[in-house]
């Protein structure tokens, strides 16, 4: 059992009511010695928060008080009037459509988180450049912007940081090619048997340390059979192509060349239309990959 609570002696003041005395030991306003918060701090980094709650026997209510303190009071001494390159992106904080929004500094690799606000699309980069203003950051500085294809980023970056050039966020690229390869694995499935195993054989990195013996076998298998299922495979894996460009201008011709080489393994078959989509994506966001 633990027992974290703060007894200290009040006073009753006719004037003034009951006071509590203030310790060196605890904040003010809290019910908690310092040393308790920071254990409970240092298991919130670690776990949920009601997890850690469970384990040090509060209410999570009350270890949300704790963490909103400590949390707003390291945001109110932030200084961002150094960042000019941002990166954002939207995850899902529990099930069903419910997003937040993270935006992170792309120049800083220890603790590059900046803000994060729930939502997606263009109303959280207006958030994110209202913080900017209010935490000495200039909207208008910021030359950067990381991100996927979502028209609602696009705008909202057009519109809230209006020097900001897009760069779209590779990993989306190869999100957007493993999503079409395997939505032709599926089609295919439906109108012919296709080796066992093969799911994770596509959809990871086509390497021989990242399969396992039978992802091995099955896609030996359909690259012997000549699917559309292999297809769109080749393709996929054909994009580390790209990524080793030295040079933008050198990635702007992998980016064609590839293309090209992608339509060309295509053809005219109906099972790699969800390729084809994935190819004009590239293609329309070629400048900004």
């Amino acid at each position: 059992m633990l027992y974290p609570c703060l007894s200290t002696s009040r006073v009753k003041c006719p004037e003034h009511g009951v006071k509590l005395i203030d310790v060196p030991w605890a904040r003010k306003g809290s019910a908690f010695t310092l040393l308790f918060e920071q254990a409970a701090l240092t298991l919130v980094r670690e776990m949920s928060v009601n997890a850690a709650a469970r384990i040090i026997e509060i209410t999570d209510k009350r270890l949300w008080r704790i963490v909103e303190h400590y949390v707003g009071q390291a945001i109110e001494q932030f200084d961002l009037s150094d960042v000019k390159a941002v990166g954002l992106d939207e995850t899902a904080s529990k099930r069903g459509h419910n997003y937040v929004t993270v935006f992170i500094d792309m120049e800083r690799r220890k603790e590059p988180v900046l803000f994060v606000t729930s939502g997606k699309g263009k109303q959280t980069v207006a958030k994110f450049s209202d913080f900017l203003k209010t935490h000495k950051g200039d909207p208008s500085v910021i030359q950067e912007a990381v991100c996927d294809m979502s028209p609602t980023f696009l705008t909202g970056i057009k519109e809230s940081l209006p020097q900001a050039e897009v760069t779209v966020d590779w990993f989306h690229i190869v999100q957007t090619f493993t999503r079409a390869l395997d939505k032709v694995r599926k089609r295919e499935g439906h109108v012919k048997p296709l080796p066992k195993h093969l799911r994770w054989s596509v959809l990871k990195r086509g390497d021989a340390d990242h399969l396992t013996t039978n992802q091995l076998k099955a896609l030996a298998e359909l690259l012997d059979q000549g699917l559309d299922t292999a297809t769109a495979w080749r393709i996929k894996e054909r994009l580390d192509w790209i990524r080793l460009a030295k040079t933008p201008r050198a990635a702007r011709w992998r980016i064609t060349r590839f293309i090209g080489y992608a339509r060309e393994l295509i053809g005219d078959s109906d099972l790699l239309e969800p390729v084809r989509k994935a190819l004009a994506t590239l293609e329309n966001h070629a400048e900004r990959v």
